[in-house]
């Protein structure tokens, strides 16, 4: 059903600015230090630019006044461009620094310019400015920008015509070419919302709103970020539940299922853990936490309870298995499906002795 364009601009203005996200979006595909070094090369050129346009005042006589600002700019344009291929992903505070010191660096190359018609082309450069925003920010931050850009653009517009170095119908016409190539940003924003909801999607399970397999494995990597920290895996299963399914319906089947993925969002949530919540199969789930087994043993306990008074057409059990490790340093990956595959195999003794209770791999319960 196609969106009308109220909806789609409220979707717009409501679609959360999730930075770290972006990050680790951007590194589960393998591109975050590409867009380091195109941000920085671009980075690089706008020193260019702006040492060029330095240079060249010096040989048309004046065409450029403070040429220091100019300077300056091209010099602080380059480290910064240095900067992004060389080092680390910025913070989101740097991030915001870096688009406004981007703005006012062109507003101030163009000032510089004694002819206000000849500057005007500047406008294209807080346009890319903008598409960066566009990526890396949220439409309040991109909002702000084409308020900023709109501004500029009418403050150069009149200086030219008040100048009266030009015809204003030139003055025009160039402000008429620019002006679409400034509001680029808010149609790549539109774009991006769509692909950006694919690819959140991408990552959750559609029924339970709980992360797949593909988002248990990218959020983990963030999880997991300290050597020697402890790990553990909870693997979750609900009892009988073809039993739920064919006593009373599949619709009734979802909502045990909704209500198992409420229970563990509020277990976790009430222990206050760094966690990841995943469903991987059926009626199968997976919570791996920042914790030791002391840490797993409340958080099964607490999860059973939290089960056992969910609202559901059939009150479900579950049975769990636990498994910890300790974090060395190595491929996470490797860690947590080793710990998954031990946490399961527990799980599977806990059913197979009754089920309704928790199973750590060390347990003497028969396998």
């Amino acid at each position: 059903m196609e969106k009308g364009f109220r909806e789609f601009l409220l979707s717009w203005w409501r679609q959360p600015n999730d930075f770290d996200w972006l990050v680790r979006h951007f590194r589960s595909r393998g591109v975050l230090r590409l867009h380091q070094v195109f941000i920085g090369s671009f980075s690089l050129l706008y020193g260019l630019i702006a040492l060029l346009t330095a240079v060249w005042a010096y040989f048309d006589d004046g065409a450029v006044a403070a040429r220091y600002v100019v300077v300056a700019v091209a010099a602080s344009s380059m480290l910064l461009g240095l900067w992004w291929i060389a080092g680390r992903w910025p913070t989101e505070r740097q991030s915001i620094a870096f688009a406004v010191y981007a703005d006012l660096a062109v507003v101030a190359v163009m000032a510089c310019y004694q002819d206000a018609f000849t500057a005007m082309p500047g406008l294209a450069l807080l346009a890319t400015n903008g598409i960066y925003i566009v990526v890396v920010h949220g439409p309040r931050a991109l909002l702000m920008h084409l308020a900023f850009t709109f501004v500029v653009m009418a403050t150069w517009f009149w200086w030219a015509i008040i100048q009266d170095n030009w015809a204003v119908s030139v003055i025009t016409v160039r402000t008429l070419v620019l002006f679409p190539l400034c509001a680029v940003p808010v149609i790549v924003q539109s774009y991006l919302l769509v692909l950006r909801m694919g690819a959140v999607d991408s990552l959750h399970d559609p029924l339970t709103r709980l992360y797949n397999r593909r988002g248990l494995e990218i959020h983990v990597a963030d999880l997991v970020a300290r050597h020697g920290m402890d790990v553990g895996v909870l693997a979750v299963d609900i009892d009988k539940f073809k039993s739920i399914n064919d006593g009373y319906g599949h619709d009734a089947g979802d909502r045990v299922l909704v209500a198992v993925a409420d229970a563990a969002r509020g277990a976790v949530g009430s222990l206050g853990v760094r966690s990841v919540t995943a469903r991987t199969g059926g009626e199968e789930f997976v919570v791996v936490v920042d914790g030791g087994s002391e840490c797993l043993r409340r958080l099964a306990k607490l999860l059973h309870l939290t089960v056992s008074r969910c609202q559901a057409p059939a009150v479900p059990t579950i049975s769990i298995g636990a498994a910890t490790a300790r974090a060395t340093g190595d491929d996470v990956d490797s860690l947590i499906r080793n710990l998954i595959e031990r946490a399961d195999a527990a799980m599977y003794r806990a059913k197979k002795a009754g089920g309704n209770q928790t199973v750590t791999e060390d347990d003497p319960v028969p396998r």
